[in-house]
């Protein structure tokens, strides 16, 4: 399983407290073994999922077929979804 992460989410692991960031990579692995692990989101956002590292917010897309998981954002709670 491959994990891609688009530029912004790339950005916001770096800015993240080192600490978080650990933790983050972890449940990123962990995503690799069980991929819809993550809460589906509703509305204009059906097609992605959700992981939370409290406070923050993984957003993330699985694609079945090439057995990818994308990450799109990664940001705290209170602005992820804005």
């Amino acid at each position: 399983m491959q994990v891609v992460y688009s530029q912004t989410s790339a950005k916001q692991l770096k800015k993240l407290p080192k600490n978080t960031q650990v933790k983050t990579l972890q449940i990123i692995n962990k995503l690799k073994q069980n991929p819809l692990s993550g809460k589906p989101l509703q509305g204009g956002f059906k097609h992605l999922r959700s992981l939370r590292i409290w406070p923050y917010r993984i957003v993330y897309l699985f694609n079945s077929n090439n057995q990818t998981i994308f990450i799109n954002v990664i940001q705290h709670r209170k602005d992820v979804y804005k």
